[in-house]
Order: C-alpha cells, then structure tokens, then sequence
C-alpha cells in the first residue's frame, strides 16, 4: 500500500493530541515532516512521533517532495497565507479551524485551490464523529421527514483546553486568534449544522461578547449566539461560551417526522447517549434502518416491537452508542481516499468560506442591526483582529 506523505505545519498541541495519532494509525499515511518555529517543541515532538524530516521554516517544507499533504495547525493569523503557500506548492491541505479570520481570506483560499488543482478541507472534524454521520445518513433516508429546525451548541471555559492542553495561549491573543469562542467553538458548530441541517446558510444575525471574563484576560469574545436561515427554508441557531467551567454540547435537529439529538464532547444527566433518534413514522420492525434496529432494546417485553396489532413496532426514543472512534482519524482517512481516487472532499472549501461569512457576517450584524445576507459581498474584519496582507 502506498503511503502519502503529510506534513504538519505547527507542531502544537493539536498535532499532539490529533493529527500524529491519526498519521500513525492510518497504514496509506506516513509522518513526513513536522514545521515549528519553537525548536523545544519541536525536538520534543519529533522524539516522540519520529517524523521523516523536521523544519523551522515552512517555506523549506513545502519545498519537501515527500510531503503531498500538508495540515496548517498554526494559529488561526497563518491559516489563509501558510495554506495558500502549500497549495501553490502543489500540496493537497487540510487547515485547522477557523478556516480563516475574514472574509477575503477564505475565498481567496476558494481561489485558489481551484486555480492549483488541489484539494482543500478545513479541520472541522466534529462532522466526522460517527454519531454525526449516523445522524446526517438517516436523515439522508428521510427517517425524521424534511428537517426544520436545528441547533448547535458548545459550551468550554477558558480553563479546560485553553489552560490545560494548549502549549500556548494564542486563543486570547487577538493578534494570533482574531476572535475568541466565536471562531474557535463557533467554526466548528456552525460547520456541524450545516452539515446535519444539509444545506448552506442564506443569511445570518447574531451576539457575540465578552460577558464573563476579566479584559485582562483577553480583550476577545467568550460568548455567541447566532441564528441562522438557510437555503432550504430551514432555520438554526448555534451558541457557545468560553465561561462553563463544564463542557456542554448538543446537536438537534427538527424534522416534520421526527428528532435527532446528537452529541460528541461531553455527556452529562440530561445527554446520556451519544446518539439519540425518534421518529413518528410507521415501520414494522423489518423495515427499520439498521442501525436503529440494532440499538432498539425492549423496554417491557422481548418481542413487543413483534406483536403489535398493526405491526408496526411502538414509537419511542432509540438511544444510540456507536463505537466511540476518532474524529481526527476519520477526517485524515476520508482526505486521503478521496486524494487516492481523485474525487474531491465532501467538506468543500466553499462549505468552509460559507462558514467564515457565518462567523463574520454575525458580527456584522451587531453593526447593521439587521439580517446579514450569504455570501458576503465585501471584507469584513471582526473587532481587535489587525488583519494581515494576503499574497
């Protein structure tokens, strides 16, 4: 089996805990090098992940003909130029969230990958949970009719991964992170209902401040909730804090014919299952999807979904535990089958640019005080974020 060449540009705590895990476990991948400026950081992650080659300059990386992928897992200020580079280089990308800090920035990225040929997907790899993929394939067959309503949250205090996990602080930089929850817990909600509501944003309104943390702690947002129309009628909301001192998250969606409830990043009391479905149509137990059979346990008698006098089994909630998986091995996994078969992503770039204008266009519209139509039509820069010159 040949094995594609991957290259990580910021050897953080992202690539620690994500991307060389999922490198080493995948068999048509291979480490080929590892880029940090920081040299501590980068001889200790080469002694453990055992890279082909290291580099402190990306710009040499690039210049590796072994490397044909390249993840930019930099803080989010080099996300647009460093893979803009690595696609100029002829090198397929994957690009860490937020897909970019601006608007121009993001579809300028668009351009640019159309212009080289290569492929590129943003790191939003909450849409690769298998209980996410689960969700989005029954919807696919209709089990909870047409989709209406959804919502996304995700609620994570500065204490946990920020202070916890992170090797450095550039979320409350807003030189480096350009905004805080919003593009780093916003990017990943908002691409999440997207993908589960399965239709792009058509216009966007939204709040987003700081309410509960000190200035000196950061100048940037630690809350946001923005509501969302889109193409298909549909409605959303997605929210989140950087306050909880507790994870909290949870997707659901509304159809005409029933409810979806997933959720990936914590369980709690009220969210004990990782997946949960209901629908109000009838089916006899053969009839059910698979999936929904397999997690179908009797609740009073072994074979009452058998016995009904309609035959059709009851309606109720089925709790379902997919095996728990790795969101960051999925996505590596399906990038590299669709650069082996040369079939693009099912996570695009302009998905991903749609995402950016979600998470400016809502603060835009604190500007505006109004509905803010997608895609943005104009640049537009969120507060404390000096945006750099894109080349």
């Amino acid at each position: 089996m040949r094995q594609i060449g991957v290259g990580i540009v910021g050897a953080g705590s992202i690539a620690e805990i994500g991307h060389c895990p999922s490198i080493a476990a995948l068999p048509n991948a291979k480490l080929a090098a590892l880029c940090d400026t920081n040299t501590g950081i980068l001889e200790s992650m080469a002694k453990k992940w055992e890279p082909e080659k290291t580099y402190t300059d990306y710009g040499q990386m690039l210049e590796d003909k072994n490397v044909e992928v390249v993840i930019v897992g930099t803080p989010n200020r080099f996300h647009a130029q460093q893979a803009i580079d690595a696609m100029r280089a002829k090198k397929h990308v994957i690009v860490e969230k937020p897909f970019a800090c601006t608007h121009n920035e993001a579809w300028k990225m668009v351009e640019v990958s159309k212009k080289e040929g290569v492929f590129l997907m943003a790191g939003t790899n909450q849409r690769f949970w298998e209980q996410n993929r689960i969700a989005r394939q029954l919807m696919d067959e209709g089990f909870i009719g047409k989709p209406m309503m959804g919502r996304s949250s995700l609620h994570e205090g500065w204490n946990l991964y920020h202070e916890q996990l992170s090797y450095t602080p550039f979320r409350s930089d807003p030189k480096l992170a350009g905004a805080g929850a919003l593009f780093d817990l916003g990017a990943h909600r908002a691409d999440l209902l997207m993908f589960l509501m399965g239709s792009r944003p058509k216009r966007v309104m939204g709040i987003i401040k700081r309410l509960g943390t000190p200035e000196e702690y950061t100048q940037l947002d630690d809350s946001f909730w923005i509501t969302i129309e889109f193409e298909n009628g549909a409605t959303g909301v997605i929210s989140g804090d950087r306050y909880s001192p507790c994870v909290s998250n949870i997707s659901e969606v509304y159809g005409t014919e029933g409810t979806i409830f997933t959720g990936s990043e914590a369980t709690n009391p009220y969210q004990t299952a990782p997946l949960a479905v209901y629908t109000s149509k009838d089916f006899k137990q053969s009839e059910l999807p698979e999936i929904v059979k397999e997690y179908r346990y009797p609740q009073l008698f072994w074979s009452e979904d058998i016995m009904q006098p309609d035959g059709n089994v009851p309606k109720r909630w089925v709790p379902i535990y997919p095996k728990r998986g790795w969101a960051y091995k999925s996505m590596l996994e399906h990038f590299l089958d669709c650069i082996e078969k040369d079939v693009p992503p099912s996570l695009t770039p302009e998905d991903s640019a749609i995402v950016t204008d979600v998470l400016v266009g809502a603060y835009k519209s604190m500007e505006t005080n109004a509905w803010v139509d997608l895609p943005l039509t104009e640049e537009y820069i969120v507060p404390h974020y000096d945006a750099p010159v894109i080349k």
